[in-house]
């Protein structure tokens, strides 16, 4: 497990989060990832990342994705208030990259779950 190369935010890989706490995202899921590409690249081997899910909620902290240069395969959700930091090992493997526009509409949900 765990991706040897440059990461890139935007970019969407299937990672493994481990065994669920609560109502935390879990098991083996797609992600963005929305951290920069300094982080992303730098020593600390770490990444934020936006956890994927298929279930509709109506939040605004969710965004629909639909599927495309994504690599997603059906409507999906990018549950900004799931937000979680990983180390890189978590990432099993690229599936796209997720559209300017499904970026931009990410951090709006990001900036208002964080209060920014």
């Amino acid at each position: 497990m765990g991706f040897p190369g440059l990461i890139w935010r935007g970019e969407v890989y299937q990672v493994d989060l481990g065994r669920p706490v609560g109502h935390e995202a879990a098991f083996v899921r797609p992600a963005v990832i929305v951290s920069g590409d300094g982080f992303n690249n730098g020593p600390g081997g770490m990444v934020a990342v936006v956890p994927i899910g298929s279930t509709a909620y109506g939040l605004r902290s969710h965004i629909e994705l639909e599927p495309g240069p994504n690599g997603l395969d059906r409507t999906s959700y990018a549950r900004c208030d799931q937000l979680r930091v990983i180390s890189v090992a978590r990432l099993m493997s690229r599936r796209g990259m997720a559209s300017l526009d499904q970026l931009q509409a990410i951090d709006q949900a990001l900036r208002f779950f964080l209060d920014l």
